[in-house]
């Protein structure tokens, strides 16, 4: 498993403050003392035991909404030599959550934590493009979340595969997971040339806007993925994750 370890040097807060001023939002990070610890996760060292997830969507349909996912080479214009994990498919379903997930540990049993998450990745999706169902950037929404119940698409009685955590609905958040915000790159949309290079961006959550408590030993599954009204593929490269859990006193 993953562990979260202490803040004890500059060498986990300096990523962090080298991407403030292209994401803004709330910048006030977690300081280095006994209540904070930080999970950091590179994809260029490989899955590291994350593993892929998809639901609402029809069970059986995988070919069909050409499900796909692993650590790949990144785009070229993300990097020339690095790695991501890739999650991609096409949601006819007007609905399709994809997501990767991990245990991790190194928490207090039993204990309510305050999360803030920042995550990094690579997205192809232009910014206030128009698309089938909704917009292929702004009508797809990155969710974050950690629990201590392990994530997995389940069976509604249906055939229909459903998430069995209460991670809200498209636009929408739940208890289990938050929206840190949108697919949607820097690049406005052209109204002749759309353009599909990968571009980087880094959303961060806000001081206060998320908490969980822990299992007995000390564990959560943390969660990040993205959740579709746009009826059409998307493929997004999950590069970096960085998660500060305080501990609530």
């Amino acid at each position: 498993m993953q562990n979260f370890s202490l803040i004890k040097n500059a060498l986990l807060i300096l990523p962090i403050v080298g991407l403030l001023s292209a994401c803004g939002g709330d910048d006030d990070l977690p300081k280095p003392d006994p209540n904070t610890k930080m999970l950091y996760i590179d994809f260029d060292d490989g899955a590291t035991g994350w593993m892929p997830g998809f639901a609402d969507y029809p069970a059986g349909e995988e070919t069909f909404y050409e499900l796909s996912s692993g650590v790949e080479k990144l785009p070229t214009s993300l990097s020339s030599n690095r790695k991501g994990f890739k999650l991609s498919g096409n949601n006819h379903s007007d609905d399709l959550f994809m997501f990767t997930y991990k245990r991790v540990d190194g928490l207090e049993p039993n204990t309510r934590y305050d999360l803030r998450f920042k995550v990094t990745f690579g997205t192809n999706a232009q910014n206030n493009c128009m698309g089938i169902g909704g917009s292929p950037g702004n009508s797809v929404w990155i969710k974050l979340g950690a629990t201590k119940n392990e994530p997995k698409a389940v069976n509604d009685g249906t055939g229909f595969l459903l998430l069995n955590w209460d991670k809200g609905n498209q636009a929408s958040g739940g208890s289990d997971a938050i929206i840190a915000g949108d697919f949607a790159n820097h690049v406005e949309c052209g109204s002749s040339n759309i353009d599909s290079t990968y571009h980087k961006k880094t959303l961060i959550t806000q001081k206060g806007s998320y908490s969980t408590v822990t299992d007995a030993t000390g564990n959560l599954w943390v969660l990040m993925g993205t959740d579709s009204g746009y009826e059409g593929t998307t493929t997004i490269y999950f590069m970096e994750l960085e998660v500060a859990a305080t501990k609530k006193l």
